[in-house]
């Protein structure tokens, strides 16, 4: 027994190449009466080491750990599966002695028919979210190594999503941990140099010049605050029960908890304060959108805190709420959203955490933001993205502003199509079909939305989308009690239809000539 625990023990220790401890735990000894101690080495930190050897993309390494989960080739070594000669010849060929670097991974598609650890461990693939947060805190701390490599935190943050996503009992604790350790410095030495000595001026100033990496790094630090507020908004269970995979009772390490996110939630030493959480998202936020902090200096008590280590833990003063300047940020962040966005399909806000995030902190609803958002995506002429999401999304919408300006938008594509008409000779006779007041009021209501957006630049979309657009308008408006709003979506759907039906006969009239 003592012989195939020592045969685990090489397995690990050669796999890793003797970097068995987690970041920051010290330098014991790999022993056994060491590994059999609950406090001191962690397989969830070893897996997840190995695990990153092979690939920093998150959705890889879940693909793995599914595999080996189902896989009936995988063994423990510290059963008499071990003692066979085959299964000896696995384990020495995952032994091997080529040198790996965990900044460069070399891929799945290693010819030395190498396994990787969990295939060896494979009871501990049925808690992929612990496995995650080790992910994240090796890739975070190497991050904070060489913070110009900006796509190791980009990974850590990824594995923090599956953290956050399953609501663990330690899920605020790791993703605490990385922006307390990680991304808190940073922002601080950002936003008030580097007075508190957290970080190499020599190393990160240089950074702050370079407008691509300041940027990225901006988004992550806004992402990681949108996953603590996220965090608050869940209950995680109250404890944890593995013991109902009944693992081998010859498995050795034994499945256990992780001491190394059972320190981190020790460690967390309070409770973390929404309203913190909030104001240090909204300067974050407002210094992205400005490169400047100045009008909070003056509002925000104790703003020279902001950013120290506990200040997480203090309830903060909300940020006053409607300003106008505020507002304009917000609906130029959102702008800013809907102009990035080019799926083909977009079936949630995840996107948009971070803006909803400071529209409530403004003391906004979240469903002004998402409004807003669908709104600037049909106004850029990107409906066919969202039509998942605008018929999912119904009951969250704010309907009167959705329709109000929906409708105006509406208006100045009918307008832009009736102009494209009048200067095409065969197509000149399909306005006589149009009323001419309704004529004259989609005009004033097309003028009064490029006065909003201060251009007469409008996406081009086809007659055949505007139509549809306007049917669902239609199916909306008529849930308002606005029978003056109703009356005009009516007008509109009218006009956009009489105009679909007469160029789609003068189109097939003109093919016949042809």
């Amino acid at each position: 027994e003592l012989l195939r625990k020592l045969r685990t023990i090489c397995l690990v220790s050669l796999r890793l190449g003797g970097d068995v401890c987690p970041p920051g735990g010290g330098n014991d000894p790999m022993t056994v009466s060491n590994v059999e101690r609950s406090d001191m080495f962690s397989v969830y930190s070893w897996i997840a080491r190995d695990e990153l050897y092979l690939s920093h993309d998150n959705r890889v390494i879940m693909a793995l750990e599914s595999a080996c989960v189902s896989s009936a080739d995988a063994f423990y070594p510290s059963t008499v599966d071990g003692d066979r000669d085959r299964q000896k010849t696995i384990i020495f060929q995952s032994c091997g002695s080529d040198i790996r670097d965990l900044r460069n991974p070399t891929g799945l598609t290693d010819e030395s028919h190498s396994r990787s650890l969990l295939f060896y461990l494979k009871d501990h693939a049925h808690f992929p979210p612990r496995l995650a947060a080790n992910r994240a805190l090796i890739l975070a701390n190497l991050w904070s190594q060489t913070p110009d490599q900006l796509h190791l935190l980009y990974h850590s943050i990824s594995a923090l999503r599956t953290v956050v996503g399953s609501v663990e009992r330690f899920s605020m604790a790791a993703v605490a941990e990385i922006y307390q350790s990680r991304i808190r410095p940073v922002c601080r030495a950002m936003l008030f140099g580097f007075g508190e000595h957290e970080l190499s001026e020599e190393v990160v100033s240089p950074l702050f010049s370079d407008a691509v990496w300041l940027s990225e790094f901006i988004s992550v630090a806004k992402l990681i605050l949108s996953m603590m507020a996220e965090c608050m908004s869940k209950v995680p269970p109250a404890s944890e029960d593995q013991e109902q995979l009944e693992p081998s009772s010859d498995m050795w390490p034994p499945l256990r908890q992780c001491h190394v996110l059972d320190g981190l939630v020790r460690k967390l030493r309070g409770d973390v304060r929404p309203s913190s959480v909030a104001l240090h998202h909204t300067i974050i936020f407002t210094f992205e959108m400005t490169h400047s902090i100045d009008s909070f200096q003056h509002i925000v008590p104790s703003f020279s805190n902001l950013f120290l280590t506990g200040t997480l833990f203090i309830e903060l003063p909300p940020v006053p709420k409607g300003s106008a300047r505020e507002r304009d940020l917000l609906d130029k962040a959102i702008g800013e959203h809907a102009e990035k966005r080019n799926a083909p399909v977009i079936d949630s806000f995840a996107g948009i955490k971070d803006v909803e995030l400071f529209g409530e902190a403004m003391g906004l609803e979240s469903n002004y933001v998402k409004t807003k958002f669908l709104i600037k995506m049909i106004r850029r002429g990107k409906e066919s993205s969202i039509n998942d999401l605008l018929g999912a999304s119904n009951a969250l919408l704010d309907k009167e502003l959705f329709t109000f300006k929906v409708t105006r938008i509406m208006c100045a594509r009918l307008d832009a199509t009736i102009t494209s008409l009048k200067r095409t000779k065969n197509y000149r006779g399909i306005l006589s079909l149009l009323d001419a007041d309704a004529n004259r009021w989609v005009r004033e209501e097309a003028a009064a939305e490029c006065a909003s957006w201060k251009t007469n630049n409008f996406a081009t979309v086809s007659l055949i989308a505007t139509h549809s657009m306007v049917m669902r308008l239609k199916s909306i408006s008529e849930s308002l009690d606005d029978a003056s709003m109703s009356e005009k979506v009516d007008v509109i759907c009218l006009m956009s239809g009489t105009l679909l039906k007469a160029v789609q006969a003068q189109e097939e009239e003109d093919i016949q000539n042809v």
